[in-house]
């Protein structure tokens, strides 16, 4: 393992709850909505082994709620879908030090970074990676399957 990757498998270890943006990590927003390859099967592990899960957007909150439902996913977030991080961590009770947000967008990680909370970010393409690290994202991956295969290992 590098040590990259050794340090995504702490912030996976780690999170007890996991916020995700909504447009990156989960799907592609845009109509109709396509899902993010491995968010579902991710989603559903990390509910499996016990995380609290909650979707920041600044897309509309219902739009979210509908497309989760579509895809089978409501039960793991139940009524936790927010406009805001501040908000996410207070519906969710997360603590900063266990909670990780996987976001798309420089505004996710500076609202990661503001409250104190891990952050990983979702590139789909190189220029997305290049605008994350650039902003200060230490962690960025390009498929959310790294991430089940940690939480695999960590069961």
């Amino acid at each position: 393992m590098t040590t990259r990757q050794d340090a995504l498998a702490g912030l996976v270890a780690d999170a007890r709850c996991v916020l995700f943006g909504f447009d990156g990590p989960i799907c592609r927003a845009v109509d109709p909505a396509w899902p993010t390859p491995y968010a579902d099967p991710l989603i559903r592990t990390w509910t499996a082994v016990g995380a609290h899960l909650g979707v920041v957007t600044d897309n509309s909150a219902e739009a979210a709620r509908r497309y989760l439902e579509g895809r089978g996913l409501s039960a793991c977030f139940g009524p936790r879908v927010y406009g805001r991080l501040d908000r996410a961590m207070a519906g969710t009770g997360a603590t900063p030090g266990h909670t990780l947000m996987i976001g798309a967008t420089v505004a996710e990680l500076v609202a990661a970074r503001e409250a104190g909370v891990a952050f990983v970010g979702y590139a789909r393409d190189p220029d997305r990676e290049r605008v994350l690290r650039e902003a200060g994202a230490e962690q960025v991956i390009d498929s959310l399957k790294p991430i089940i295969d940690i939480l695999r290992g960590l069961t």
